[in-house]
C-alpha cells in the first residue's frame, strides 16, 4: 500500500471542482492495492472487483467533503474495509438463514434439499466447521450433502433408523451454525480492536 502524499490531497481537490483526468490518475495510484486489501478480507476474486469499483466511485462521491490531510490512503482503505465487513455481514446472514430452514426441514420434510449454501461462497468456512463435528454426524452430513445420498440410503448404509439420520443432520447443522457464528464474532471484534486504527477524522 502507498504512503499518503499532498498529491492525493491534490487530486482530490481537482475532483471536487470537476476534474475528471484527475479521478482517473487518483485510479490509477490506488487501485491495484484496494482491490488487494478487499480480495484478502473477502476472499473472493469476483466480488473484490466490484467492491473496489465501488469504493472508487465513493471516493470520487466524497470529493467535495474531503479535507485534505495527508491521510487519504487511510481513509480510502477506511472506505474500502467497511464495504467488505458489510458485505460479508450481508453474505453470511444468508448463509444462516438457510441453515436455520434445513434445520425445520430437515425434521419435518421427507424430501430435505441439498445445502444450496455450499454453492453460495463460504465453502472453506462451512467445510472447516463440518470438519468439527462428530465423527457420527460428519459422517452423516458428508454422505447427504457431498454424496448427495437419501435419507434412505443412508439409514440402509449406516444401519440405523432414518429417524436417527434427521436427527443427526438436525443436530450437526445446528453445530455449524454455532460454528460460523463463533467464528465470526471473534473476526468482528477483531476488526472491531483495528478501529481506532482504521478510523480517521474524514467522512466517507
Amino acid at each position: 500500500m502507498p504512503p499518503s502524499d499532498t498529491r492525493d490531497d491534490t487530486l482530490m481537490r481537482a475532483v471536487a471542482k470537476g476534474d475528471e483526468k484527475a479521478f482517473t490518475e487518483l485510479v490509477i495510484r490506488h487501485r491495484a492495492w484496494l482491490y488487494t486489501l478487499i480480495c484478502a478480507i473477502t476472499q473472493d476474486e469476483e466480488q473484490a472487483k466490484d467492491l473496489t469499483q465501488e469504493t472508487l466511485s465513493r471516493i470520487h462521491r466524497a470529493a467535495p467533503n474531503y479535507t485534505p490531510q495527508g491521510n487519504f490512503v487511510a481513509w480510502a482503505k477506511r472506505i474500502a474495509v467497511n464495504l467488505s465487513r458489510n458485505y460479508l455481514q450481508q453474505k453470511r446472514r444468508a448463509t444462516l438463514a438457510s441453515l436455520s430452514e434445513l434445520e425445520g426441514e430437515i425434521l419435518y420434510d421427507e424430501s430435505d434439499p441439498m445445502l444450496l449454501f455450499l454453492s453460495k461462497g463460504l465453502k472453506e468456512e462451512v467445510r472447516g466447521a463440518i470438519q468439527t463435528l462428530p465423527d457420527e454426524q460428519r459422517l452423516t452430513v458428508i454422505m447427504r450433502y457431498f454424496g448427495n445420498m437419501s435419507i434412505q440410503d443412508i439409514a440402509w448404509a449406516m444401519h440405523i433408523p432414518e429417524g436417527t439420520v434427521k436427527s443427526r443432520l438436525y443436530h450437526a447443522l445446528r453445530r455449524v451454525r454455532t460454528s460460523l457464528e463463533t467464528l465470526w464474532i471473534t473476526e468482528s471484534d477483531s476488526l472491531k480492536e483495528s478501529k481506532p486504527y482504521l478510523q480517521e477524522n474524514q467522512k466517507p
